[in-house]
């Protein structure tokens, strides 16, 4: 009798697969560069076609980002959970908190790709797109629970947000090029601390 493969177990597959081919690009993008490394380069490292390659992802730049960064509906979804319980600032560091568990859960991965997007003109570009993008969906949301009678709620929405979104960058960069057990999720607190907004 024929075995055949369940959904889930080529589900998992898949998903290995995909994982394993991003590692092994990552490695070359971040000892040799980026744009110096080609997608024969990568077929050839990983021992696979070309055409298996554009199976599991469209181009390099999907190697990097893929689905792994969260959408902006994910981070207002994240956000929300905290600004029910916490001041405003106090949610935006724990929202990046629980991010920074993610990524220090599969440390080697995030600081090579954290390294990549630094080091990458174009992939920046597209790293501070998310960022634009995801200020967009948070600024209503906080600007709403700010004192409508103090100072421009709007304006001051958009400065904690790109100041958190500074804040998350700096501990980034920092853990990622750093050799030392640090925990990024430790790091962001301290960030964060450095930073205090009042009345928020």
């Amino acid at each position: 009798m024929r075995e055949t493969t369940t959904p889930g177990l080529r589900i998992k597959t898949r998903q290995a697969v995909t994982q394993a081919l991003a590692d092994t690009a990552l490695e070359l993008f971040d000892t040799t560069g980026f744009d110096q490394v080609t997608v024969a380069d990568i077929v050839a490292a990983a021992g696979i076609s070309q055409r298996s390659f554009f199976r599991y992802f469209s181009n390099k730049e999907d190697v990097v980002f893929g689905d792994s960064i969260p959408s902006a509906d994910e981070v207002r979804d994240e956000l929300l959970r905290h600004l029910d319980k916490a001041p405003v600032w106090n949610a935006l560091r724990a929202a990046f908190q629980t991010a920074a568990l993610q990524m220090d859960s599969d440390r080697e991965h995030w600081k090579r790709a954290t390294r990549v997007i630094c080091r990458t003109p174009g992939l920046r570009a597209r790293y501070l797109e998310k960022h634009l993008a995801w200020t967009d969906v948070l600024v209503p949301e906080i600007a709403s629970r700010l004192d409508p009678d103090g100072p421009d709620a709007e304006l001051r929405a958009q400065t904690m947000i790109n100041t958190a979104l500074g804040c998350f960058d700096v501990a980034l960069m920092r853990w990622s090029d750093s050799s030392a057990d640090l925990s990024l999720p430790a790091l962001i607190d301290d960030v964060f601390g450095f930073v205090e907004f009042r009345h928020a």
